[in-house]
């Protein structure tokens, strides 16, 4: 298998700025005593500073590291610099048969994928008397809890949200709490997300608005939740903060299909470290969200790279939406990548939008795919526009902003944008075919 992926891809592994130029500084067969391949692996000796070299591993069917040092950081400078390497100069490595470490290591993994798939097709004996007394405990409890955030939300109202900005953080988070204790936690991630807006900006009363509107929408869902069909049963459900259990969501019918990532988004909040990728299938064109959760001391991780095209089944979680999230059954990295279908222009990006609002009113971050757009500018204000010259707002950072003159040079790209309704957030681009995020 000859490994497709790109230097900044592999970059975006590094778990730090200070492991990317190390890395970097070790991308270079000068470094390494031995370097070796298969199909499915490479893997090397790296001459440190005590007398034995660092035995150092790549899995390139799903990309995952493994090395003797004793680095805590994951991957650490030595995977990240065979990888480099790889990437640049793939005709360093000698095909060779594998080393039992390395075989070990492999094989260890692939005993734990199949543990986790043979998990999830197990049935376990479930109490339904016991389960269906938590339930209507739980749905009670949610009951209470949005009477009294609804009878809050209309005080915030009569009393007027323009002081709201100076006092945004104990107001939102305080319910946000009560929602948390009433088991509704999907209403406090949206209570925490509008204590999190930045209310700098001109747009900021008709985003706190809509976002409002959205939460009082979902909390009147749900409380006539019999009398909606079954997918918005599951979709309100979940937006509340059900969970679906995994086993549940891989029993489902899977979609096959070779699946581009076309974005990652990490956050940490607390000790909760979370992933979030956005994936595009080839064939059915359909969108997916896949998260990944991380607590310190769990390296465990997808390694899912931006840009990477991943052969596999993903199977739905049930609601309603053009986009949701999703799980995968197994994922192999393919060798060739491939470029989206894009809207032609933005009227048509912007159908796109208001067709995934009308299916589902409470979706935020709708993902759009546009080429032939420029970045442009109206007073302060940054827009994306086409060769028709129509506009949408755009939020992007200085920083991105910088990056994106400087690989276009102004002229037209193709980009994948979240969508809402007062702005689009850039996230990822094309410029003559090749990827950047």
């Amino acid at each position: 298998m000859q490994n497709k992926l790109t230097e900044e891809q592999i970059l975006q592994l590094a778990p730090d700025d200070s492991s990317i130029k190390a890395g970097k500084g070790l991308a270079t067969g000068s470094k390494w005593v031995l370097l070796e391949c298969n199909e499915r692996a490479i893997w090397g000796h790296c001459q440190g500073s005590g007398k034995n070299p660092y035995q150092t591993a790549v899995d390139l069917n799903n990309i995952a590291f493994k090395c003797s040092c004793p680095s805590r950081k994951f991957p650490c400078k030595h995977g990240l610099g065979l990888l480099l390497l790889y990437a640049k100069q793939a005709d360093r490595f000698q095909q060779s048969e594998e080393p039992e470490w390395v075989t070990s290591w492999l094989s260890k993994r692939m005993e734990k994928a199949e543990k986790k798939e043979q998990k999830a097709k197990n049935d376990t004996p479930v109490d339904e008397a016991a389960q269906a007394k938590r339930q209507a405990q739980r749905h009670q409890k949610i009951l209470n809890g949005i009477a009294d955030l609804e009878i809050w939300m209309k005080d915030l109202l009569r009393n007027g949200l323009l002081n709201i900005p100076e006092r945004a953080y104990t107001l939102f988070d305080n319910m946000a709490r009560r929602m948390v204790d009433a088991q509704a936690p999907g209403l406090a991630t949206r209570l925490r997300s509008i204590q999190e807006m930045n209310f700098s900006t001109e747009r900021w009363k008709s985003e706190l608005t809509d976002r409002l509107g959205k939460l009082y929408l979902l909390i009147r869902s749900y409380r006539h939740l019999d009398r909606l069909p079954e997918a918005w049963q599951d979709e309100i459900r979940t937006q509340i903060g059900y969970p679906q259990s995994k086993e549940s969501v891989l029993a489902g019918e899977a979609v096959a299909d070779r699946w581009l990532v076309l974005h990652k988004r990490s956050q940490k909040i607390n000790d909760l470290h979370t992933d979030t990728y956005w994936f595009y299938g080839e064939q059915s064109g359909r969108f997916a969200v896949c998260l990944h959760f991380a607590v310190p001391g769990n390296l465990s991780d997808p390694g899912w790279i931006p840009g990477g095209t991943y052969s596999g089944e993903l199977c739905f979680y049930r609601g309603t939406g053009l986009c949701r999230r999703a799980l995968f059954k197994e994922t192999t990295l393919s060798p060739e990548s491939f470029i989206p279908t894009f809207c032609n222009d933005l009227q048509t990006a912007a159908a796109h939008y208001r067709r995934a609002i009308q299916e589902n009113p409470l979706s935020e971050d709708i993902p759009v795919l546009v080429t032939n757009v420029v970045l442009s500018g109206q007073g302060s204000q940054l827009c994306l526009t086409d060769e028709n010259a129509h506009s949408v707002t755009l939020q992007i950072s200085e920083e991105t902003k910088i990056d994106l003159l400087a690989i276009t040079g102004g002229k037209p790209f193709s980009a994948f944008l979240l969508a809402n309704a007062d702005y689009w957030e850039l996230k990822s681009m094309w410029y003559q075919t090749v990827y950047h995020t």
